[in-house]
């Protein structure tokens, strides 16, 4: 259950409520990335599916890291200085009523995620019970293990807090084991692979391209996390500069690693395989199961369930992540998954998206000058968000055309969408509302 002085709603969160210091931040970060779709992507980059050699993929992987920790403290700063969630900072850009597309486009391939992470999961302890009892349905343990992550949702962010931190040490004990095991049992094949000739064009682009595409989703809503977090700047920082590259560079380098290892790309099978025995694989299908639950916690199952509370005013907490479970079930990820449009699907949504950050940024930084009236978040008639009966048409005119051109250029992807949508909103926002900073000054003065 819910702690009782803990409300898990849209409510701006005071500083004295904060419940993350900057090292259990860092920690619950290190359990988020750390999935095992990432160590899938590192896998990918190699042969048979890939055309990278190990210096390559690991040179994409630092960028890609670097990258994603920019994006993920740039648009997290809002939530941590003002305690809003990402429903509330959207408005800022998109109005109160533009805003629920942003976090519908957020909370789709959300959900679809952490279908996905389940299955995974699922798939991993199905091969426990297997190996142990000789026995197992996959179908019925993808019901209980979601079932078992919405109950964990369902207590509230202490209870998500104090998960995360403590499987996060117990994640990185384990990668740490595998490392040492791949290394130790597979050195010749990873010497060749170091060595082939490998790609530095497309591919190596391409690479960062669908790196950074699988994560950067969860720095749109970054603000749901951010409010819980101290107000300063070191602690926003540090918390994503410590806990984004680190743990993402782990999870991929085990996966280029295991690729190089042995070319397989189930990344299930794949540990298997790299497993000395029996004991060892069975410790490593657990770490899978525990990485999907940490992973769906946070950058599946809250941004889907907040925005559904946004939609659906008088639903609460514990009804919206059983939804949102029920949700992630229907969008079949046994399909998704093993599809050969795996990949694609994280081009195509991450063009979309690429936009919605960049506007978010763009009216941050450059049209609100860091400065929001929380008051004026919260109301439905605000003038000040959304000129246009709650619809900022600038912001929406930017996603949809910086999408599509995203989409023309999937192989770019967000790489060509998100600076298109933050250049195309500071221009289109001044053209359509010339008096905005008229506006903008009045009100801020009357905070």
């Amino acid at each position: 259950m819910e702690n009782k002085s803990e409300v898990m709603d849209l409510s701006r969160i005071s500083e004295d409520k904060r419940i993350f210091t900057t090292v259990s931040y860092t920690l619950m970060w290190w359990s988020s990335v750390i999935v095992i779709q990432g160590f899938a992507l590192g896998q990918g980059m190699l042969p048979p599916i890939g055309s990278m050699n190990i210096f390559q993929a690991i040179t994409a992987m630092i960028v890609a890291s670097l990258i994603l920790a920019s994006f993920f403290s740039l648009n997290g700063k809002a939530g941590m200085k003002y305690g809003i969630p990402f429903a509330i900072h959207a408005r800022s850009a998109f109005g109160y009523k533009g805003s629920k597309i942003a976090t519908l486009l957020r909370s789709v391939p959300a959900i679809f995620w952490f279908g996905i992470g389940s299955w995974i999961g699922a798939s991993a302890i199905t091969e426990v019970m297997q190996t142990l009892f000789g026995i197992g349905n996959v179908m019925v343990v993808f019901i209980v293990f979601q079932a078992l992550q919405v109950f964990l949702a369902a207590m509230g962010m202490k209870s998500i807090k104090w998960f995360e931190s403590t499987m996060a040490i117990v994640i990185v004990l384990i990668m740490t084991y595998m490392m040492i095991a791949i290394t130790k049992n597979f050195s010749t094949e990873l010497t060749a692979n170091w060595v082939a000739k490998g790609s530095w064009g497309m591919p190596f682009v391409g690479a960062i391209v669908m790196l950074v595409g699988a994560v950067f989703t969860s720095a749109i809503n970054n603000s749901d996390l951010t409010r819980y977090l101290p107000n300063k700047n070191k602690s926003n920082w540090l918390g994503h500069l410590l806990g984004i590259p680190i743990s993402n560079s782990f999870l991929i380098i085990l996966g280029i690693m295991a690729g190089a290892a042995v070319g397989e790309w189930d990344p299930v099978k794949a540990l298997v395989k790299i497993s000395p025995n029996t004991a060892s694989a069975i410790i490593l299908l657990i770490f899978i199961a525990l990485a999907q639950i940490t992973t769906n916690l946070t950058m599946n199952l809250l941004p889907a369930a907040l925005t559904l509370m946004d939609f659906a005013k008088k639903v609460s907490w514990k009804v919206s992540v059983v939804i949102i479970g029920a949700l992630a079930v229907a969008t079949c990820p046994w399909v998704i998954f093993t599809s050969s449009n795996f990949f694609a699907f994280i081009n195509i949504y991450s063009a979309f998206l690429g936009p919605v950050l960049g506007v978010m940024l763009a009216d941050f930084y450059i049209i609100r000058k860091q400065e929001l009236n929380v008051d004026e978040l919260y109301s439905t008639d605000s003038k000040l968000y959304g000129l246009t009966g709650g619809w900022n048409i600038a912001a929406i005119i930017s996603v949809v055309i910086a999408g599509i051109i995203g989409i023309m250029f999937s192989q770019l992807s967000w790489m060509v969408s998100a600076p298109t949508g933050f250049v195309l909103y500071a221009i289109l926002n001044t053209v359509f509302y010339k008096k905005h900073e008229e506006i903008a000054a009045g009100l801020l003065e009357k905070k």
